[in-house]
Parts: C-alpha cells; sequence; structure tokens
C-alpha cells in the first residue's frame, strides 16, 4: 500500500510541475488539470491523514484509572475532531487557490441554538453564526443544489452573513449543500466581490469539494467508530481482567453501569435476571431514574417492554416503542403515562442460547439508538452473559467442593471458613453463637457388623435430622467421620440447650431401617458459646470438643455444656 501511495504523490508532483509550465492556460485541458490537481491533494491529504489516527490511542488501551480512560477518550475524540478541522481548513485553501479572489466559510446545521455555525472561514467578516431563517441560507439547506445570490437591497439574508460590508451590488455569494447520510447538515458558502470573477468550472470544482466535505465526514465517522470500538473492545476485555470467576455479581453490574455510562447515553438504564419459574424477573441494577422501579424489585415479564427483549430472544430497539406495542407496560400496569420514555434499546442476556435477562436503555426524548451503539451494546451483552455463566458455572463447583459428597452438608473446612465469617459478624454486631458438636456412639461398631453401605446410610439419615432442627440461618457441617458441627446463629449458649437435647432425642428414637438391618443408635453432644467461653474459632471448637467427650464418659446420648469462661 505504501508502494501505491508513492506513485500518486509522484505523480501528482509532476501534474502540478506541468500545470505551473503549461502554455495555454485558456484552453479546455488546463481548467480540467487543475481540477483533477485539486481532487487529488485532498484524495492525498484524506488517505496519508487518517492512518495517522487509526495508530492513535493504541498506548492507553490497557488503562485502568478512571482519569486515564476520561483521557483516553478525549484523546480520541480530539484527534478525531482535528483531523475533521484540517479537512476543512484545507478545502478553504485549495478554493482560495482555485480563485484568489474566493473567501469561503462552511456552516454546520445548530439545532439547539436554532441557525448555523461556523465551523472554518478564510474571511474574518463572515459571521461566527447565522440565525435560523436566512433567506439565503434556508433555500440551500432546503433544496440540496448550488444557489447563486447577487447583492440586492431585497434580500435582507446578506448583513446576517458578512459582517462590516460596504456593499456595491456586484458581490456574490455561491451556496453549495454539505450532505451527510444523504441529508443536508451544512452549506460551503463561497464569496466574491464582483460577480464577473466566477466562471463554470470554478462552481464545478468547488461543488465537488463540497462533496469531499461530505465523504470526508463519512470517513471520519468511520474512523471515530473504529477507534471507539477499540477502547470499547479493551474496556470489555478489562471486565475479564478487573472480575475473578468468583467475583459477587454485583461488581459485574456495576462495571457494566461505569461501561454505559462512560460510552451510552440514557436516562435509565436497568438489568435484570430471570426468576426460577422463569415468569417473573428481579431487577439486578438501575442507573438513571429510579422513581418507577428500583433495585431489588420484581415483576412479571409478559407484557412488560423490560420482559420484551427476554421474551422474543432478540434485540429491540425504537424510539416511539408504544406506538409498535400500545399494549405493554415498562414494569407495572397503567404505568406507561406516568414516565414518559419514549426511545429504548434492549438486549437479551443469554446461558445456552435461552434468555436469562435484559441490559435496556431508555431515553425521555425520542432519539434513536444508532447502529454504532447497537453494536457495542450488544457487544457488551454478550460478553456480560458470558461472565455471567462463567460466574453459574464457578458456584455451582464451588457449592460442590464445600459440601460433603454424601451427606450434602459442608465440608470440614468450609464450616470453619463459615465460623470465622459469622465469629467475625458476631463481633461487629455485639451477637452470640452457640456452637454443638456432635459425635456418634459406638459407630465403629456399626460399620464393622453392618459394612460400609449401611454405615453411609445412617449417616445420611442423621445428617437429614441434624438439618431438619435447626433454622436456615444456622450453619451444619460434617466434621469429621461420624462427627458433626452445629452453628447457631445469633443466639445465647443457654437457649441452645433445647435444640440440642432435641437433636439428641430424634437420633435415639429413630429405627435406622434399610434392607432388612434394623440398628438404634445414639449421639453424644458438646456446647460452647460465643463470647462467654472464648471468642476464638479453635478454642470454641476445642472447649464444645472437649465437653462432648465429657458426655461419652457419661454414657452418650446426652448433651454437656463446656464449663466455666
Amino acid at each position: 500500500m505504501t508502494f501505491y501511495r508513492q506513485i500518486a504523490v509522484l505523480v501528482l508532483f509532476f501534474l502540478i510541475l506541468i500545470l505551473f509550465v503549461y502554455p495555454d492556460q485558456s484552453g479546455i485541458l488546463f481548467p480540467l488539470l487543475k481540477g483533477i490537481a485539486v481532487g487529488g491533494l485532498v484524495i492525498v491529504f484524506i488517505s496519508f491523514a487518517f492512518p495517522q489516527v487509526f495508530q492513535l490511542g493504541e498506548g492507553h488501551l490497557n488503562s485502568n484509572d478512571q482519569s486515564e480512560d476520561n483521557a483516553n477518550e478525549s484523546s480520541y475524540s480530539s484527534a478525531v475532531k482535528n483531523h475533521y478541522n484540517k479537512l476543512l481548513l484545507q478545502i478553504l485553501n485549495l478554493i482560495r487557490d482555485i480563485n484568489p479572489q474566493f473567501s469561503a466559510a462552511i456552516y454546520m446545521i445548530d439545532p439547539e441554538n436554532k441557525g448555523y455555525t461556523c465551523q472554518e472561514k478564510s474571511k474574518d467578516d463572515f459571521r461566527d453564526f447565522i440565525e435560523d431563517g436566512n433567506d439565503i441560507i434556508a433555500p440551500i439547506i432546503k433544496k440540496s443544489n448550488l444557489i447563486i445570490n447577487r447583492k440586492s437591497d431585497k434580500n435582507p439574508g446578506w448583513d446576517g452573513i458578512i459582517d462590516g460590508q460596504t456593499w456595491r451590488g456586484s458581490e456574490t455569494l455561491m451556496g453549495f449543500p454539505i450532505l451527510f447520510t444523504e441529508k443536508t447538515v451544512g452549506c460551503l458558502l463561497v464569496f466574491v466581490d464582483h460577480f464577473s470573477s466566477i466562471h463554470d468550472r470554478d462552481q464545478g470544482i468547488i461543488e465537488k469539494l463540497s462533496q469531499f466535505i461530505s465523504h470526508g465526514m463519512e470517513d471520519l465517522e468511520r474512523m471515530e467508530s473504529l477507534m471507539v470500538d477499540n477502547y470499547f473492545n479493551a474496556r470489555i476485555a478489562n471486565l475479564f481482567d478487573q472480575l475473578e470467576v468468583k467475583s459477587d455479581e454485583s461488581e459485574l453490574f456495576q462495571s457494566i453501569r461505569g461501561l454505559c455510562r462512560a460510552f451510552f447515553q440514557y436516562d435509565k438504564l436497568t438489568i435484570v435476571l430471570l426468576k426460577g419459574d422463569k415468569n417473573k424477573a428481579e431487577i439486578k441494577l438501575v442507573d438513571g431514574l429510579h422513581d418507577d422501579a428500583d433495585e431489588g424489585e420484581e415483576f412479571h415479564i409478559q407484557n412488560t417492554l423490560h420482559g420484551l427483549a427476554v421474551q422474543d430472544n432478540k434485540i429491540f430497539c425504537s424510539n416511539s416503542w408504544f406506538d409498535k406495542y400500545p399494549e405493554l407496560n415498562r414494569f407495572k400496569p397503567d404505568e406507561k403515562d406516568e414516565f414518559n420514555f419514549m426511545s429504548v434499546l434492549s438486549v437479551p442476556l443469554k446461558s445456552g442460547g435461552k434468555p436469562i435477562g435484559a441490559v435496556t436503555m431508555e431515553r425521555l426524548k425520542s432519539k434513536i439508538y444508532s447502529e454504532t451503539d447497537i453494536r457495542l451494546f450488544e457487544l457488551l451483552c454478550g460478553t456480560v452473559s458470558s461472565i455471567l455463566n462463567w460466574q453459574q458455572e464457578y458456584k455451582k463447583m464451588h457449592l460442590t467442593s464445600i459440601h460433603d459428597g454424601l451427606t450434602g452438608l459442608l465440608t470440614h473446612r468450609a464450616f470453619l471458613d463459615r465460623f470465622e465469617e459469622e465469629i467475625n459478624r458476631a463481633g461487629r454486631f455485639n451477637q452470640m453463637l452457640g456452637l454443638v458438636v456432635l459425635d456418634l456412639d459406638k459407630f465403629k461398631t456399626v460399620n464393622d457388623s453392618y459394612g460400609h453401605l449401611y454405615g453411609d446410610y445412617v449417616l445420611q439419615e442423621v445428617s437429614k435430622i441434624i438439618s431438619d432442627n435447626v433454622r436456615t440461618i444456622d450453619v451444619v457441617g460434617r466434621y469429621g467421620g461420624e462427627e458433626f458441627a452445629v452453628l447457631l446463629v445469633n443466639t445465647d449458649i443457654k437457649q441452645c440447650i433445647p435444640l440440642a437435647q432435641r437433636i439428641v432425642e430424634s437420633i435415639a428414637k429413630k429405627t435406622f431401617l434399610s434392607n432388612g438391618i434394623a440398628v438404634k443408635i445414639t449421639v453424644s453432644a458438646g456446647m460452647a458459646g460465643f463470647p462467654y467461653h472464648s471468642d476464638q474459632v479453635r478454642d470454641l471448637i476445642y472447649k464444645a470438643d472437649k465437653a462432648m467427650y465429657k458426655t461419652k464418659s457419661d454414657g452418650g446420648n446426652g448433651v454437656t455444656i463446656i464449663e466455666g469462661g
């Protein structure tokens, strides 16, 4: 590609050289060559300017700091703006080269200020802003073709364009529309003191230059889109670096909020995930307006805007969604009139191709989300889906790893981890804990007499009895072979005694019947409490274990609390 560019530059150089020495400048060939040279200069400018911008920002893609993120966004936006300004200046310079008597200005429609703002100008007398409805500008914008105006007292629009001019009546303005995506977005104005200075060939060349502005803007948009994509992709990749697979789901949602704030415009961002029965969804995150629905609330997805992408399992984008789906509510019945969100972009979150939730952006104004918005938002939601799936798989594996395969209770290690968590929490909130350690009496004899399969059956049944007698907030673990531990949350040690006795009595009453084998089994229990007996996990376990052995030495089938504090 570099070789061809070099050839093009050489050809352009010799063409310009020929123009300087061309003998007959009044002939037809000379303006044709001049037009080709001007067009070539613009093409060379675009082809050489844009690749430099593509390299910008590469050194910034791995930034983790928010200030650096803002600098990166400013960097690529600034780069595109700089090249846009260079393009406009180059056009103005080329117009002056075509005819030194020409001066020009480029105006763009400014809907917020209701007029036309000057982007660049080669004559200071051009006003920086032209009011909407100007008699000269309006026809150019409306008709989208070349308009030539000679100064006339009947046309008041001149004073709104050129400032501080003493009019002679021979002044002329040429107006060329500037199109972007087939819509008129502005105009190129060329001013000359006397209409006789304008030649047909000049008009044709300048018209081509106005088209170059349009093409250049389209190239710049594609360039900015590419740069945004690159930066966005880098930020997406950082999600994988910043979030461990064992991270809490809320951390992921907070990261999504940060990304959406940086790259999209919305008045409300909502993330919902399906509940177990698939007919309801829970709102997991809200950013922006909270009046209609907030985090933690549930809603039926049937006939709701926020359930639409989930039910259809496809992207939904509209700037007047209620016209297409008048039967839909946003979250709840009859709330559509209360909250006037017009535009919506909703993308489903998926697992194995099936919807598990949705991320939705809404705007109060009827401004459709662009193709770039849709593409980037879909990429974000695809990444979020992957991370959510990984987190769910990790949770499954984690639950498997921390639970005993035979009884389903927490393993020894997992029980100790939970004990540490609960004792720290109890210390912060000035609460109490009760620890009960249970050990089956003479279980070795059962195993030796009836085999390990029957012994496993007994352990499973005992585990069930213990679990059935505690609250959901309490913690139960298989501490050893036939030893179990129960942590009673926010409970005084004396209040734990009836529960421990109930477990002991329930085990003693049960007949363990399996495959024709019927056996009665008892259990010994020992207890210690936080903070009365100790504020350390290991010490509490030691003391509860010691109390349990005291029960065994007394014949088993009972409960003992360790003495003293």
